[in-house]
């Protein structure tokens, strides 16, 4: 191995943006459109990129591209040096945010510790506009690729989930009524979201590890209908720290409640559409997220 082998590879931020804001925009041509520059001269960025990883990122089909698996690989760990490359430069800009972002929340998640996160933000920079919707986060992650919003919080099944650019974990509680009480030997009855559903899968998993049987008493879609549901006796559910509202108490190992997986909540927005009010808002909601996901009071 020579020398030259041996020198650490500087991949520059131009290059991972410029395929980032191919993959983003689907095309070549609108990705010229959106950083300045011409068709051909993005063709050229892709290509020393790949020159410089020595594998082929994206195949072109007529007017579609393809990511390969090469390509889908890069994916995750661009749009995290991007992020942590924007975070930097959005750190010591002086100007004021300003435009409409639209935001997509799940109702899966603490959509009141959100929001409130949310407002917090808006109050800070009175110029910039937020408009929220709240969906499953399934759905959420097809409304962002279809720039129905700008940005997306949804529970991210895997690391390689199509524009997720950050990560936090946080772990489920069995959340109970204050005066709840089961006998381990029966059935734990449950309230939860409709299947497919990350927060009822742990639960049965949970419950199926220890040996435990269940029913399930409640279905609601909302994380709402689940809190009035656990606070009016009915039945256990898995929350995240953040919606465990007065009323209601953690159900605890001593009770043989068995520990919950962890959950991967993720941040995911297109690079190439967010506006630089979007990513400080972006950066606001995950540092938020990530001190829920710790335990630190909103």
């Amino acid at each position: 191995m020579t020398e030259r082998d041996l020198m650490l590879t500087n991949v520059p931020t131009d290059l991972l943006r410029t395929f980032v804001t191919v993959v983003d925009l689907g095309s070549y041509t609108r990705a010229a459109e959106a950083l300045g520059r011409t068709q051909p001269a993005i063709s050229l960025q892709i290509r020393r990129l790949e020159d410089l990883l020595r594998t082929r990122l994206i195949n072109t089909e007529g007017r579609q591209i393809r990511l390969t698996d090469s390509g889908v690989a890069l994916g995750p760990s661009a749009r995290q040096i991007l992020r942590l490359n924007d975070d930097i430069v959005a750190h010591y800009a002086a100007e004021a945010l300003s435009g409409w972002i639209k935001v997509g929340l799940p109702t899966d998640f603490s959509n009141a510790f959100l929001l409130g996160a949310i407002t917090r933000f808006a109050a800070s920079h009175p110029d910039v506009r937020i408009e929220v919707e709240s969906s499953l986060s399934r759905d959420l992650r097809k409304d962002l690729a279809a720039d129905r919003v700008d940005i997306a919080v949804s529970i991210a099944p895997t690391q390689d989930e199509a524009y997720l650019v950050n990560t936090a974990t946080i772990t489920p509680i069995w959340a109970v009524a204050e005066s709840f009480r089961w006998d381990p030997k029966s059935a734990l009855p449950l309230v939860r979201h409709p299947d497919p559903c990350e927060y009822a899968d742990r639960m049965r998993n949970a419950l199926r590890g220890a040996r435990k049987s269940w029913k399930t008493n409640l279905v609601a879609s909302d994380v709402a209908g689940i809190q009035a549901a656990v606070l009016a006796g009915i039945g256990a559910s898995a929350l995240t720290p953040a919606t465990l509202t007065p009323g209601m108490r953690v159900g605890t190992a001593a009770e043989e409640f068995p520990p919950l997986a962890p959950l991967r909540i993720g941040l995911f927005y297109k690079h190439a559409r967010l506006s630089r009010a979007g990513h400080g808002l972006a950066q606001w909601m995950m540092q938020q997220i990530t001190l829920a996901g710790q335990g630190v009071p909103p």
